[in-house]
């Protein structure tokens, strides 16, 4: 039978030193506090009021910019029979503006263009496509001033709320009487809104899309939502009177 030795005291107090020793490190690790938390900043809230108004003064600042109407549904009564459904052009300031429209005349379809240069109104017959010189305040288009209408549309919105700030845009809505409209819109009936979703440019604050829901006129079919879109910032361009 092997007689099993007991164990040293010597050896004993090594193996209690060395266990000690690990204990002491366990807890130095785990009682390790954490890093303190930075505090998350808060957003500088938007003045909103101020921002449509900066945005408006930019806007209508621009020396040019490329413009686009377009509907959802049926059209704009410009005048007597003749609706428009989209527009298109470029507008250099002060007074120069060159637009394409189509849009119905009755029951026809019509296509043509628009060249206004001063006092000086220019359009494309829209049966012949010829250009002929056209009095500006009996021009269907005579109204057209998308460079103070957008400044109005900017600077009357009611209600306005921050609907969000994303890669780069500023996203705004509110309530927009009819009446700013009339630079782009013509006619509007008086005492009505219609609701505004405005895109801007969070660095240049340019106007870049406004989506504008509800009817203008008493003939508009319920529902119709007109979206208008502006880029192309100041490239060079000019317009010219057609020969």
């Amino acid at each position: 039978m092997i007689e099993m030795k007991r164990p040293s005291l010597q050896f004993i107090a090594v193996l209690l030193l060395f266990v000690a020793a690990l204990t002491s490190a366990s807890c130095e690790v785990e009682s390790t506090p954490d890093p303190t938390a930075l505090p998350v900043p808060t957003p500088t809230p938007v003045n909103l009021e101020q921002l449509l108004r900066d945005a408006g003064a930019a806007t209508a600042g621009l020396d040019t910019f490329h413009f686009l109407l377009e509907h959802n549904t049926g059209g704009t009564p410009l005048a007597p029979n003749l609706t428009v459904t989209e527009a298109k052009g470029d507008v250099v300031n002060p007074d120069g503006i060159s637009t394409e429209f189509v849009g119905t005349l009755g029951a026809f379809a019509v296509r043509s263009s628009l060249i206004t240069l001063g006092d000086e109104s220019y359009m494309t017959n829209p049966l012949t496509g010829a250009w002929e010189s056209v009095p500006k305040e009996v021009s269907p288009l005579g109204f057209f001033d998308p460079q103070s209408g957008i400044g109005a549309i900017m600077t009357q919105v009611v209600n306005a709320n921050l609907l969000s700030i994303r890669e780069g845009e500023i996203r705004v809505g509110g309530s927009l009487p009819v009446a700013a409209l009339e630079s782009i819109l013509g006619s509007a009936t008086d005492g009505t809104t219609v609701e505004a979703e405005l895109t801007i440019d969070a660095k240049t604050l340019f106007l870049t899309e406004a989506i504008l829901t509800g009817r203008v006129t008493a003939t508009e079919p319920d529902g119709v939502i007109r979206t208008i879109t502006l880029s192309k910032f100041n490239q060079p361009l000019t317009i010219v009177a057609p020969q």
